[in-house]
This record gives structure tokens, C-alpha cells and sequence, in this order.
């Protein structure tokens, strides 16, 4: 067991009760590891409340226990008092989106270098493949049993943001875990499924009004995508119904980079990228104020769709033609 895994350990023992959260908008690796962490403090007797800004899209309410995260609001969810609270794959206070009870003492799990380490305890860990994988390791090292339903959670995860292994996240670890919780119960075809093979008749129609607003750079080595918001008006669609859409170009053999707009308001914008390799996107996205991967990350702008993307396609330009470090390079020349 690591040094800071004992810690994790050691703090958990310390407390009863427990906040959980993570980042708004949820994906699978926040909403499956925040689930799972639920379980493993409820195997310790302990009690514990997962608060989410946003519902659990969709795509993730097959998971088991997806019914205990509440959102803001929820009755019975914000009056109690909790000792600690845990923020699970969440780079900063902000992210949350959450008016906050206060707790004595917080712990902050991430795999995102970009992390403001804003928590008393502090466990990140860049060249983990996702949260799950992290949340994983404290539960081998509590000697919390893998039942299917903390299996499926924690595999949701680590299948997820690793883009179904073929992210260059994808490790031999992440994989022998991916297989332990398979051989614990873990129906890895039923979960693909779950996530991946099911699309409403709107999700559908939105993909189509995204890949007719493709356009690539002449060079046709970045792919750039909008939704506006009137698109998903008109299908009655959330931005959680573009989730992988962003990844659709990347199929075409000349696009290094893909890009997606999501207007959320007038003038702002989420935007996601996606890389085949050498482009770190994350290094884009945090010089813009967000974060990420190597190849897949994100960040909330402001400013017309003509500045932004003219902002975005110039850093994107200037890796294409000189790539900065490497994740790794970046982590070991920030912290040696």
C-alpha cells in the first residue's frame, strides 16, 4: 500500500459521515466512482450523502445505486450536517457548481494533473486511468469485497474515460483491474451495451444536426463541430445527449484534432476536444481555463462562436506544428 493510499485510508477511519460530490455534468467516471465510493463507506458502517449539481444523465441511470445521488434542492439533501466531505475526478471547488454545507475536513481523489488541490488530503494521480481506477485501489486496500454492483460502477468508470480502451490512458493496470472486476461479476458486454448501444430517436436526430455542421481547416487535420442551443431545443435534448459526438471525426483519416461547441447560453460556450495522439488537447483546454487529457478535455468559454473558435484553431495550429510535453513530461518537470 502507498504512502498516500494509507493516508486515504487512515482519513476515511477518522470520520462517520460523509458528503460526497464531483463535477457538474456528470460522466461515467464521476457518477460511477462517486456510486462506488458510496458502497465502500456503506461496507465501513458509515453513512453517506452523494450531491450532484446535475441529475444522473440517462445514459447512467442503469447503474446500481444510481438512485442514491441527489441533486440541489433534493428534500433531505442539504440540511444534515456531515463531518468530511469527498470530491471524486473534480479539478476545483467551482466545478462542483455547488452551494456547499460546510465540513470540518475534505479529501480530494483526481486523475487530472490540472487539480487545484484544494482539500486538506489531497490523492492525485495523473498516470491513473480514471477516478474508478484510483477509487478501486482504496477499496482493495480496505479489503472491501467486489460485488457485481461496486464492480459495475467502478468498471463504468475506467471504461468510459478511457474511451473503451483505446485512449492513450488505456494501461496494463487499468486493464488487470478491468479484468478482476470482470471476474468478479462484471458483465462487461451488458455495460457496453448500457452505455454505448442505446440512443433515443432525439439523441439520434441531434447527431445528425452535428455531423451537418462539420467543417474542417484546409488542411482537413482539425474537424470543428457547433451545436447551438436552439438545436437542442428543437429535439428536446440536454447536453448530456452529445456526449461522444465530439468523437465522430476523429474516424476520418486526415483529423488530428476534433473540436465541439456546445452553446449553453448567448456567448458561452463548452467546448470538447479529442485527439488521435500527438496533440496534447489538455494543454489547449488549460490555457483556455480548463482541463483534461492528453487527448480528451474540455473548458467553459465566453466570447462569440467567430472569437472563440478563431482562438481555439490558432492553439491547436501552433501544437500541430511545434507539440508541447507530453502529460508525463509536464507532470515530472512540474513536481521533481
Amino acid at each position: 500500500m502507498s504512502d498516500i493510499i494509507k493516508e486515504v485510508v487512515d482519513w476515511i477511519k477518522k470520520h462517520r459521515s460523509f458528503l460526497i460530490t464531483s463535477h457538474e455534468a456528470g460522466d461515467g467516471d464521476s457518477i460511477g466512482s462517486q456510486i462506488a465510493m458510496s458502497f465502500i463507506l456503506e461496507k465501513m458502517q458509515k453513512s453517506s450523502l452523494i450531491l450532484n449539481k446535475d441529475p444522473v444523465p440517462n445514459t447512467y441511470k442503469f447503474l446500481p445505486g444510481a438512485e442514491r445521488i441527489k441533486i440541489q434542492g433534493d428534500e433531505g439533501g442539504i440540511g444534515a450536517e456531515y463531518e468530511a466531505a469527498i470530491f471524486l475526478d473534480c479539478g476545483s471547488l467551482e466545478r462542483t457548481g455547488l452551494s456547499l454545507p460546510p465540513v470540518s475536513s475534505c479529501l480530494n481523489i483526481d486523475h487530472h494533473l490540472n487539480n487545484d488541490r484544494f482539500c486538506q488530503l489531497n490523492w492525485i494521480d495523473p498516470y491513473m486511468s480514471s477516478t474508478a481506477e484510483m477509487v478501486y485501489l482504496l477499496a482493495d486496500a480496505l479489503s472491501i469485497p467486489l460485488e457485481p454492483a461496486l464492480g459495475s460502477n467502478l468498471y463504468t468508470g475506467i471504461l468510459t474515460d478511457t474511451g473503451c480502451f483505446t485512449y492513450s490512458n488505456t494501461t496494463p493496470r487499468g486493464l488487470r483491474i478491468a479484468a478482476e472486476l470482470i471476474e468478479s461479476g462484471v458483465d462487461p458486454s451488458s455495460i457496453a451495451n448500457q452505455v454505448y448501444g442505446r440512443k433515443s430517436v432525439a439523441q439520434l436526430l441531434l447527431l445528425g444536426a452535428a455531423l451537418s455542421s462539420l467543417t474542417l481547416t484546409e488542411d482537413e487535420r482539425i474537424a470543428l463541430i457547433l451545436l447551438k442551443e436552439e438545436v437542442f431545443k428543437k429535439y428536446e435534448t440536454t447536453q448530456a445527449d452529445a456526449e461522444g459526438v465530439v468523437n465522430y471525426p476523429l474516424t476520418i483519416d486526415s483529423v488530428e484534432v476534433s473540436v465541439l461547441f456546445k452553446e449553453i447560453s448567448e456567448d458561452f460556450f463548452k467546448v470538447s476536444f479529442r485527439s488521435k495522439g500527438r496533440v496534447n488537447v489538455a494543454a489547449i483546454a488549460e490555457s483556455f481555463g480548463g482541463g483534461g487529457h492528453h487527448n480528451a478535455a474540455g473548458v467553459k468559454m465566453r466570447g462569440s462562436y467567430s472569437l472563440i473558435r478563431e482562438q481555439i484553431l490558432d492553439s491547436i495550429c501552433r501544437q500541430l506544428a511545434n507539440p508541447l510535453l507530453s502529460d508525463r513530461e509536464r507532470y515530472e518537470n512540474n513536481f521533481e
